[in-house]
């Protein structure tokens, strides 16, 4: 079973850089390990989906802004608690769940397990390609948290 981690977000909008900056630190961390692939993405919805195809287990690491939890927190959230993309204009930019759900019923061969983790942010729509405070130190712990997602693919 291939795993791919995807590091979504954009790099320029502060605490919205999070999943690229995790994506940098675990590409590091897992090093040529040829059962997971990680890669960034820039948006959501049928794109990013499409990026799955091929996988058996996806694990995906963004910024949140459930407005639940104070900013820094690690959060884990089921395909049922995420929302469209902010960018929801076009149906390209439809929630990951439905995309899934689509991309299945064209037959596609998509990920029966989708992981997502991330840390709720602190300020996510100014622009700046440095995270908060919050968002920086907890920045480490969620790359342990998916590393330990990740451990029975990268075991030696």
């Amino acid at each position: 079973m291939r795993t791919i981690v995807i590091g979504l977000g954009n790099p320029l909008l502060t605490d919205d850089g999070l999943g690229i900056k995790a994506a940098a630190l675990l590409r590091q961390r897992l090093g040529g390990d040829s059962k997971v692939d990680v890669m960034e993405a820039y948006t959501g919805g049928l794109d990013l989906m499409e990026l799955m195809v091929g996988y058996g287990r996806a694990v995906v690491v963004d910024a949140v802004t459930t407005g639940h939890h104070r900013p820094g927190t690690l959060v884990e959230l089921g395909l049922d608690d995420l929302l469209a993309s902010r960018n929801s204009n076009s149906t390209h930019h439809t929630s990951l769940a439905v995309a899934l759900e689509t991309g299945k019923l064209l037959g596609l061969e998509l990920p029966e397990t989708v992981l997502f983790l991330g840390i709720e942010a602190g300020a996510a729509n100014e622009f700046s390609e440095i995270l908060t405070a919050p968002v920086r130190k907890t920045l480490p712990l969620l790359v342990e948290q998916v590393l330990t997602a990740l451990a029975d693919e990268v075991a030696p």
